[in-house]
């Protein structure tokens, strides 16, 4: 009884094995290690006795099976360190709800009635900064001139009013800041916002937190507050 082709029959059982997970009444035609041990010892059991085995093919298969149960023990304790850390990763993010975030945006989140925060960093010092704001569908509702700022990180304050001075509802809205030097050339503009974190969610085990009306990743803040 032949069984050169085994090693490669068990390296395809847990894919098999996965296949027929979702459906429990489905058998499987693959080869496990159980199964594999098995066949060997009835092919030891069945063999011819004035014709035996080549005994160099038996260690060599053998060796070989030793070597694959080797990496499927390696496989599965890759398997549980990862599922550790993504545990450890969940615990951490849990931890985040409640705190205020900064992150790369152009969007602000308003409460009718209520001052909004903008952070900006500018590269250097500002001859004059405009501050623009348009509501979701695009309409410019707001101009603002601030005049000379410092350069770095700069806490801009939208009092929420359009430019006849009425309050604007809440919402998301869109923030645009032009900064010039003194000769009237481009200065560069980061823009950030701030939020509280207020839930998470999980896809595929990657973190998303939602703060301000915006889905971030976490890779997307840039800075925790309390």
């Amino acid at each position: 009884m032949a069984v050169q082709s085994t090693i490669s029959q068990i390296q395809d059982a847990g894919t098999t094995a996965k296949a027929n997970a979702a459906d429990p009444t489905k058998g499987s035609n693959a080869l496990g290690k159980n199964e594999f041990l098995k066949l060997l010892t009835a092919q030891l059991q069945q063999q011819d006795p004035t014709q035996p085995m080549d005994s160099t093919a038996f260690v060599s298969q053998l060796a070989q099976f030793s070597s694959l149960e080797q990496m499927n023990n390696v496989n599965d304790t890759l398997t549980k360190m990862l599922t550790s850390q993504d545990t450890a990763l969940q615990t951490t993010s849990a931890g985040m709800v409640g705190k205020t975030a900064v992150f790369n945006t152009d969007q602000v989140s308003l409460t009718q009635g209520k001052p909004a925060t903008i952070n900006v960093t500018l590269s250097q010092t500002a001859g004059n900064v405009n501050l623009i704001i348009q509501d979701q569908s695009g309409k410019t509702v707001r101009k603002m001139g601030l005049g000379p700022t410092q350069s770095g990180v700069n806490r801009l304050q939208w009092d929420g009013l359009d430019d006849s001075g009425k309050a604007l509802p809440s919402g998301m809205y869109t923030s645009q800041v032009i900064a010039t030097d003194l000769n009237g050339k481009s200065i560069s503009v980061t823009q950030n916002g701030s939020a509280k974190i207020t839930g998470i969610t999980f896809d595929n085990g990657t973190p998303k937190f939602l703060a301000g009306g915006s889905t971030l990743q976490l890779s997307d803040i840039s800075e925790l507050d309390e």
